[in-house]
Formats: C-alpha cells, structure tokens, sequence
C-alpha cells in the first residue's frame, strides 16, 4: 500500500477558504461540527481534501435541509 500524500493546511489556511474565523475552526472541533481535522503533536492541521468534503456535505437546495 503506498502512503498518498495530501497538502495538510493551517487552522489559519482552512478559515480563510471557508471565509470563518479561526476561532470558529477551535469551537467546531470542540462539538464535532466542523471539519475533519488531523492532530501532529500540539499541532492542527486539516487535509485539503476533508476541507473540500466539509464544503459539499454544506451545500443545500432548501433552507428546510438539514
């Protein structure tokens, strides 16, 4: 099995594509809201690739989804 390897983003990085503040990234990993996210250490990090999952599991046709 080869190891993929995935560009791995700053909590910083990952807010400003999903246009949040940081802040909001440190509360949803508390609840289990957000994104995915990748602990190395003391250090968080999120795959690009889970960003643009998180993205597409947000995308609704009514205001009534949930």
């Amino acid at each position: 099995m080869a190891l993929q390897i995935e560009t791995l983003l700053t909590p910083i990085q990952a807010a400003s594509i999903l246009q949040v503040k940081p802040n909001t990234l440190t509360k949803w990993r508390v609840t289990g809201e957000g994104p995915a996210f990748i602990r190395i250490g003391r250090a968080v990090r999120y795959s690009a690739r889970e960003i643009a999952r998180f993205i597409e599991s947000q995308t609704r046709r009514s205001t009534s989804e949930k």
